[in-house]
């Protein structure tokens, strides 16, 4: 069944939009201020693309498209805009429009929910996930707030997706996987992987107990 192509403005970040995903904004760039407003006023969404690092004009083709939840003008005209991304698109061609933001012809581009991931990766994800949020929690410090572990496998691995700490090429590739099954095996490599890591994290001593055997490192 071939989707329909749509006209979405693009606001290249250096962030990556996942389905399901709160995304707050503060608009400052004259052109983006007209797009966003322009969007507010018409209740249209609009779409989140990370921007290639050696040409915003040039975002990545995968992105997600975004609804304004609430909006804040500043007397300066600055913006302060939470959105939330809603679901996924696949960039065709991208043009500059008349009011200097980049326009794309999109379609849309839903994570496939054909075949079943392999036996245990969804329950590894599911198990590994909660192991590495705990250590977040003793490594950073904090208090991380979440509902239960989503147990439907496309919830459970765009909440993996969102909830890894990662670099924003690193959740582009996530971001652009075709499939659930897909997203779920890479996030159960990556899972395992900084569970060891966050694990070692968390049974080193602080750094005030060897200040002063420095020298023992070198």
């Amino acid at each position: 069944m071939q989707t329909e192509v749509m006209e979405l403005p693009l606001f290249p970040l250096n962030a990556v939009l996942f389905p399901g995903q709160a995304l707050p904004l503060h608009i400052f760039e004259p052109r983006y201020r007209v797009m966003i407003q322009r969007c507010a006023d018409n209740d249209e969404p609009f779409g989140v693309v990370l921007a290639q690092e050696d040409d915003p004009d040039d975002p990545y083709s995968v992105g997600t498209i975004a609804h304004i939840t609430q909006m804040e003008k500043l007397p300066d005209g600055r913006l302060n805009v939470m959105t939330y991304g809603v679901e996924r698109f696949l960039i065709s061609a991208v043009r500059m429009g008349e009011d200097g933001y980049l326009i794309g012809d999109v379609t849309t581009y839903p994570f496939a929910e054909e075949g079943k991931p392999p036996r245990g990766v969804k329950r590894n994800v599911s198990r590994l996930l909660k192991r590495y949020l705990a250590l977040l929690e003793t490594t950073n410090g904090v208090e991380l707030e979440y509902e239960k572990m989503p147990r439907n496998s496309g919830a459970l691995a765009v909440f993996a997706a969102i909830a890894l700490q990662l670099s924003l090429e690193e959740k582009q590739e996530l971001l652009s996987l075709e499939s659930v099954s897909d997203l779920l095996a890479r996030e159960s490599e990556i899972l395992n992987e900084e569970v060891l890591f966050l694990g070692i994290m968390a049974k080193s001593p602080p750094p005030e107990l060897v200040k002063g055997y420095d020298f023992l490192l070198n």
